[in-house]
């Protein structure tokens, strides 16, 4: 039986050609503020436009207002003032919403309506910052189906042709199995997706996801995904121009820099050097985290988020085949998928948080 490959097709995402029928779903949105959520697809049910389009731009509307957890903690607290044992009578309702109106210092009828607003279609349509703009909705909206691409992926190959070593740390922050290698002018990560994985499927399919907003940077890019939706495989394409939100910077600190902060205040004489330049060998590309000069010996230190045996294998041999043998691969046990007993020798098992002194005792046995 011969396997056939699915012919790649372009991913279809939103563009200024959509900016027509989105303003109308904003149109309804900006007519049903106040009201829950319900009342709006209620609305929306009956629009010529697609459902499937509908979603969509509903689902980046809510990605934009954003609030989710400070609903919840609203919707718990008022719930714990009114709820307790069943209310059949009015009266007794109309006391306890009394209540918990003087406790919170808001009018009963607000009461009643902050109960439920943690819930998706009760919670009332409110726009903080006006009308929404129709492109910013397709941006996110075409964020949302690349991310539910990338984690329904067994693979992925992301070719870009400048500024690509962000995406590589980024890649790495985040624990991505990914190698990777130079043609030319571009540069081609190659990453296992969520579907090549036996355990934490949900975590590492979140974790890729946050590699997609990063693309919004480049001009020039292509991203080829194989993945499976349940109903067979699928191979998809995305390339610009592609309408996709600004890059946020996020401020909190990686792995690596807190590890490099703690080695600075435990071993300050401690030769560190944080991304090192890459190490090549032909056309492959390695990125190790950090390079430490301990007691006369250089070693290289990258940190694994997701392990497989197979993929450690190969990354050892990639430094192997470089010419390094000096190389310490940091491995998460939470994360690590199979047993890895075999290549132990240039590994540093940890559980949670990577410490100094358990790295500095790891470099003391590798002499």
């Amino acid at each position: 039986m011969i396997d056939l490959v699915p012919e790649r097709r372009d991913l279809p995402l939103f563009d200024a050609t959509d900016t027509p029928w989105i303003a109308t779903v904003v149109d309804q949105v900006v007519d049903c503020r106040g009201e829950p959520w319900r009342v709006l697809r209620e609305r929306l049910e009956h629009s010529p436009i697609r459902a499937n389009r509908v979603a969509a731009i509903l689902g980046a509307l809510r990605r934009v207002l954003g609030g989710r957890a400070e609903r919840a903690r609203i919707a718990r607290r008022v719930r714990s003032l009114v709820l307790g044992h069943p209310a059949l009578e009015g009266t007794t309702r109309s006391e306890r919403l009394a209540a918990a109106s003087a406790e919170l210092g808001i009018a009963v009828e607000e009461v009643d309506g902050l109960m439920w607003i943690d819930l998706a279609n009760e919670r009332p349509v409110t726009l903080p910052e006006g009308r929404p703009d129709e492109r910013r909705l397709a941006a996110f909206a075409n964020l949302d189906r690349i991310q539910r691409a990338v984690r329904r992926a067994r693979t992925l190959r992301l070719t870009v042709w400048e500024h690509a070593h962000e995406l590589i740390r980024t890649a790495k922050r985040y624990g991505l199995l990914v190698a990777v290698r130079s043609e030319g002018a571009a540069t081609i990560l190659d990453v296992l997706g969520p579907l090549s994985l036996f355990h934490a499927t949900g975590v590492y399919g979140t974790a890729l996801a946050a590699l997609v907003p990063l693309l919004a940077d480049h001009a020039r890019f292509e991203l080829a995904i194989d993945c499976d939706f349940g109903y067979g495989s699928t191979a998809l394409r995305v390339a610009p121009p592609v309408l996709l939100p600004p890059v946020v910077t996020r401020g909190s600190p990686s792995l690596t820099a807190r590890l490099v902060r703690e080695l600075g205040k435990t071993a300050p004489d401690l030769p560190v050097e944080r991304d090192p330049p890459p190490l090549v060998r032909g056309r492959d590309l390695l990125f190790p985290d950090l390079a430490i000069d301990h007691r006369g010996t250089r070693t290289y230190v990258e940190l694994i988020g997701f392990a497989t045996q197979a993929f450690v294998a190969s990354h050892l041999e990639r430094y192997a085949a470089a010419g390094i043998t000096n190389v310490l691969l940091c491995i998460d046990d939470k994360r690590a998928s199979e047993d890895l007993g075999l290549i132990e020798t240039r590994l540093l098992r940890f559980s949670g948080r990577l410490t100094a002194a358990a790295l500095l005792s790891r470099l003391s046995e590798l002499r």
